[in-house]
């Protein structure tokens, strides 16, 4: 974790969003760039030379504060570093002289490379660029952005701008472009002045309630025991929908007086019941967070997550579940809260390797381009649909490819089902072929390689240890002061005992600042403990009679 002072002006540094902020700590869990990178393909068609995009870009990039913004922990806060310029990071290609499907191919493996390459968060810019020339007047350029900056409303409001910019190049005028009411760091600002104790006070006696008695880890069986640390590697298999499924969506959607979006998660709903038995389901639902007219036509990152509770006991038809479904999403629309303070009120024991609230999760972009296959995977499992595609994103380390392809199979029977007969009762809907339940199919009955969440703790776990190294004592004395409590155990879970991500963040740059050392978020998270954290600055800092 690096700690740097930001690069701005006179006056203290903007707070980070709340939706930075998320990023930037999942980012820190994973080796993996492609994670929390993002690229982004948009064909331009317009008499102009390359020179005429890069000024483009640059625009761009003027117009919107996070294209200019590298993140920072100041005091143990996270800042953004926004910068007045930048240097364009863009480069040329000439493919104009190959077929189709040549440029095709070396377009996909630029988008692989470019997802590749890391991003240093303390050094702004967080994207880059590709110009490639196709032919006369057809362009395609490739933006890699990391998600700290830039969402999937981002890539609508950049495809839309560099459109005009690149038009208003061809025909000799000045772009028209939206109106920016406000910046990105003032909405940081505001959306933490808003959060108030009494408006934080009323979130969590709503999110208390209706997540009272979360189940810990969804029992979904896996094909493989859970390790202790998140891995992150993850694959997919993905399906056109049916066409039949295509044309009935819509009319079905009318008829049940909902949107097509609400008939898709309830089918996922409904697979979900099957293949794990539980009739208390726990979702990730991301949600735009872009309910205000001045946030449209910004690009940086707006996302947060919400966690989806359905009941989905008695034996529902269909019509009754979408019912269900629609209120769950209802019930919780005005209680937006940034998802890491949602954690924060809800101290629950962190089990290894297990995200906290929610494992599966569902996402619909009904106007994007699913793009290249992934390699990582923040969930157990994600259902991804758009308009015409539907794919099941999977961590490797759980579940195999064969699995995956099940539940994708089963899912679009179900869905298929559903939109024809809503009558047909929840019961009915697992007697499809290819929907198997809980503990049925190869692996089930082998014992741990079918059993759901994490293996129970060993036996022979440390006895109590009172803080006995130079190392642990500081480490104790900063933990102390972090969450109140008093170390009287070095093997004392951090999370266990009610702390949360930011006071880790804390924790971790009020024992490293000193001596400008650095411990990864993620080998914190891996052994969250006072002897854990105490022997990581060792080995950070061998030299450092501070630690010994």
């Amino acid at each position: 974790m690096t700690v740097r002072e930001p690069g701005t002006g006179a006056g203290p540094p903007p707070p980070a969003s709340y939706a930075q902020e998320r990023a930037w700590f999942a980012s820190r869990l994973t080796h993996d760039p492609p994670t929390y990178c993002v690229v982004d393909e948009f064909p331009l068609h317009a008499d102009i030379a390359p020179a005429d995009l890069e000024a483009a870009l640059a625009q761009l990039t003027a117009r919107h504060e996070p294209l200019r913004t590298g993140l920072c922990v100041v005091d143990g806060q996270l800042t953004q570093d926004v910068r007045p310029r930048v240097e364009l990071p863009v480069e040329r290609l000439d493919l104009s002289g190959l077929g189709p499907a040549e440029q095709a191919e070396r377009s996909r493996a630029l988008r692989a490379e470019l997802a590749r390459r890391p991003f240093d968060l303390d050094r702004p810019p967080l994207w880059r660029a590709a110009v490639l020339r196709l032919g006369e007047g057809t362009w395609s350029v490739l933006l890699a952005a990391h998600h700290t900056v830039y969402d999937t409303a981002s890539r609508l409001n950049v495809h839309a701008e560099l459109t005009e910019m690149c038009a208003a190049a061809e025909e000799g005028r000045d772009p028209e472009l939206p109106r920016l009411p406000s910046t990105y760091s003032r909405h940081a600002r505001r959306e933490r002045a808003r959060l108030t104790p009494a408006r934080r006070s009323a979130l969590a006696a709503h999110w208390r309630a209706r997540l009272a008695g979360l189940p810990p880890v969804h029992t979904l069986p896996l094909d493989r025991p859970r390790p202790p640390v998140r891995t992150f590697q993850g694959a997919e298999v993905r399906a056109a929908l049916p066409s039949g499924v295509l044309a009935s969506l819509p009319a079905a959607a009318r008829h049940h007086g909902t949107r097509p979006v609400m008939l898709l998660l309830t089918a996922y709903v409904a697979l979900l019941h099957h293949r794990s038995g539980a009739d208390d389901l726990v979702l990730g639902l991301p949600v735009a967070g872009r309910t205000e007219a001045e946030t449209l036509p910004m690009v940086g990152t707006l996302v947060n997550m919400r966690v989806l509770r359905v009941d989905a006991s008695g034996d529902p038809d269909v019509t009754a579940l979408i019912g269900r479904v629609a209120a769950a999403v209802g019930a919780d629309e005005t209680y937006d809260i940034p998802f890491q303070t949602l954690v924060e009120l809800l101290p629950a024991p962190r089990l290894p390797g297990v995200p906290p609230l929610y494992q599966l999760a569902f996402n619909h972009a009904p106007a994007g381009d699913l793009g290249a296959p992934v390699s990582s995977c923040e969930e157990d499992l994600l259902l991804d649909a758009t308009d015409d595609t539907v794919r099941i994103v999977y961590d490797a380390a759980l579940f195999d490819r064969a699995t995956a392809e099940t539940l994708l199979s089963g899912y679009l029977r179900l869905l298929a089902t559903a939109l024809e007969a809503p009558h047909t009762r929840l019961s009915r809907l697992g007697a499809l072929p290819g929907i198997r339940g809980a503990g049925a199919g190869a692996g089930a009955g082998t014992g741990t390689a079918r059993q759901p969440g994490p293996a129970p703790p060993a036996d022979g776990r440390p006895a109590p240890t009172a803080p006995r190294t130079a190392a642990e004592r500081r480490v104790a004395a900063v933990w102390q002061d972090v969450l109140g409590i008093e170390v009287t155990d070095v093997h004392q879970d951090f999370f266990g005992l009610g702390g949360h991500s930011l006071q880790a963040l804390r924790l971790l740059a009020r024992l490293t600042a000193p001596h400008r050392a650095e411990v990864p978020l993620r080998t914190f998270f891996a052994d969250p403990t006072v002897a854990g954290l105490a022997t990581a600055l060792q080995h950070t800092c061998p030299g450092r009679t501070a630690w010994r």
